[in-house]
């Protein structure tokens, strides 16, 4: 594609909210709790009633301090041991990036439909994925992708299904918004995120991973960026 068509598609699709053309029945969730030791022997289990909602940036802060208190939770000690360092700050500048956005899950703990931007809540945050509609390759674009810079559910809903409905909705809002491929980047380390994107998602090593190109440099980096073409989906 050429460049002027590629900022086109990634323009359209930052002004456009596919989202709520969502049926509502797709983004209620009732998420079962991982059972604490004492309840592993009986027979039931903890069921948290969520919805997933959609937010440009910015966030409420309130909305926007616990994500970034899950990022941490979850990856705090996994940045610390790469070679990029943990630096909250930083992460908190990506995640109030202009073109970023949300899909947040929300424990139903209010009566309200809808949580406008900038409106104060307790729902909590149960989980999240930030991604942005941009070009694939800042150096040499070739399509309008969807990157997803974070995905983090709580530890206490992990193994629920939660990163898998969320990505689902990633990519159906890409689809919509004629993005040509979903992208992200994972920690050769974090083999169960690995594990996860690869096998349960079936996405591929992109051709831009540093592993596909030869040199020392190369092989030391300690991550790969993955993708899905959404080309020729339906």
């Amino acid at each position: 594609m050429k460049l002027k068509q590629i900022k086109q598609a990634t323009d359209a699709a930052k002004h456009q909210n596919h989202f709520v053309s969502l049926p509502p029945a797709f983004l209620k969730l009732d998420i079962p709790a991982a059972p604490s030791p004492s309840e592993l022997d009986e027979d039931r289990k903890q069921i948290t009633s969520a919805r997933i909602q959609h937010f440009a940036s910015p966030l409420h802060p309130n909305l926007l301090d616990q994500c970034l208190q899950l990022f941490e939770e979850n990856m705090g000690n996994m940045y610390q041991s790469s070679s990029w360092g943990l630096d909250l700050e930083e992460k908190r500048k990506e995640l109030t990036h202009d073109d970023a956005r949300f899909l947040l899950v929300l424990s139903d703990n209010d009566d309200a439909d809808d949580l406008p931007t900038g409106t104060e809540s307790s729902s909590q945050v149960l989980g999240f994925a930030h991604f942005r509609y941009e070009e694939d390759d800042e150096d040499d674009p070739k399509v309008p992708v969807s990157y997803l810079y974070e995905l983090q559910i709580q530890s206490t809903h992990q193994k629920a299904g939660l990163g898998k409905h969320l990505m689902n909705v990633v990519e159906l809002l890409a689809l919509k918004s004629h993005m040509h491929k979903v992208m992200l980047t994972v920690f050769k380390i974090n083999t169960k995120a690995m594990g996860f994107y690869l096998n349960k998602m079936k996405y591929e090593i992109d051709e831009c991973s540093p592993s596909n190109f030869e040199g020392e440099e190369n092989e030391n980096f300690d991550y790969e960026i993955l993708s899905k073409s959404l080309v020729g989906a339906k």
